[in-house]
Parts: C-alpha cells; structure tokens; sequence
C-alpha cells in the first residue's frame, strides 16, 4: 500500500547523541499516540518533550517528537520525528515499538518515493536527495543542493514549454495553412528552436 504507516531510522545506527526516527503515511498521528505519550499534531512543526513507551507502558526513553500534518510534510502525508538518545539499545526499541504500533518497515527510499508520488518533489530532485546524501566534495553537495532546489527541473520546464509552443505553431500550420496571415514563416519555426 502506498500510503499505509512506515517508518525507519533516519540517522546512522550506532553510538551518538541523538537518533532520529520517521513515521509516514495515512494513520501514522494514531500510531504516534501508541508510542509518545501526550502526543498532539497540534500545532504542528512544533518539538515537543514527551516520553516513548512500549505497548505495555515500558519506558523506552525521553526524548523529542515533531508532528507535520500532510500535505506541508516531505512526504505530503502526516509525518512524525522522534528524536531520541542514540546508541544500538534506544533507537532499535524505540524502532520496535513503532511498529508494533502500526507501522511496518520502510524500504530504502520509501520516503522519497512517497515525496515524488505526492508531488513534493520531482524525479530530478529525488535523485538530488541520494546525490546529496552520496556527495564527498563540496562541489558535489553544491550541484545536489542547485537540483534539489529546482535548477534542472526549472530548465527542464522552460524547455518543455518551448517544445509545446513549436508544436502548437507546426500544428497550426498544417490544420489552417489559409488562416490569418497564411503559412507559419520557416524562420518563425527556426528561431522558435
């Protein structure tokens, strides 16, 4: 299902400070309430302490959650961050009790794909976010963050348009060639191109 509750760990596995876990998808604020106790989507993009537990009330730790209601989320669906303490032990139960919750494991990508599917981004600028994270030089970083803002897909935009205005004066000309001022002049086509 494409917009069923996923979630997974957003930062590296391991030893750190701080772990970030997403939860996504249609249902994803019910599963929240199963794990942050108090939680509240409103208001929204707002950080909140609250504590995470298991199902049966065990105390996984306190830590941080932000709700984004949909469509203003990176998926363009409810979405929800909680940040806890890092290391292997906090984060993987944490992980757990999420799903146990209602949500199943996200597949590599999972969120980006929903982020293209509802329109929050393009083609383009997903490839940019696996650009981005891969990116080792400046450089490299500086061209992920140009096409994730649209750089390309804006040219790509600007272009498409120019196409489907030949089009339409090819068009013209071969369905009303007597019309108006009689044929498209070549150069008109040429200098379009």
């Amino acid at each position: 299902m494409l917009s069923d509750p996923i979630t997974a760990l957003a930062t590296p596995p391991g030893r750190s400070a701080l772990a970030v876990i997403r939860l996504s998808g249609v249902g994803a604020f019910d599963v929240a309430k199963r794990v942050i106790s108090g939680f509240q989507a409103d208001p929204p993009r707002r950080a909140t302490l609250a504590r995470f537990h298991e199902a049966n009330g065990q105390l996984i730790d306190r830590g941080v959650y932000t709700p984004y209601p949909g469509p203003h989320s990176y998926t363009g669906e409810d979405l929800v961050e909680l940040s806890c303490h890092g290391g292997l032990l906090v984060p993987s139960r944490l992980l757990a009790a999420v799903q146990a919750a209602g949500a199943r494991p996200a597949a590599p990508g999972e969120f980006t794909r929903r982020a293209v599917l509802n329109g929050k981004l393009d083609l383009v600028q997903a490839e940019a976010v696996g650009d981005l994270i891969d990116a080792t030089a400046p450089v490299q970083a500086a061209a992920a963050l140009r096409q994730l803002d649209g750089g390309l897909s804006l040219r790509l935009a600007a272009l498409r348009e120019s196409l489907v205005e030949v089009q339409a004066l090819l068009s013209y000309d071969i369905d009303f060639p007597e019309e108006d001022e009689g044929p498209v002049p070549p150069q008109r086509i040429t200098a379009q191109l």
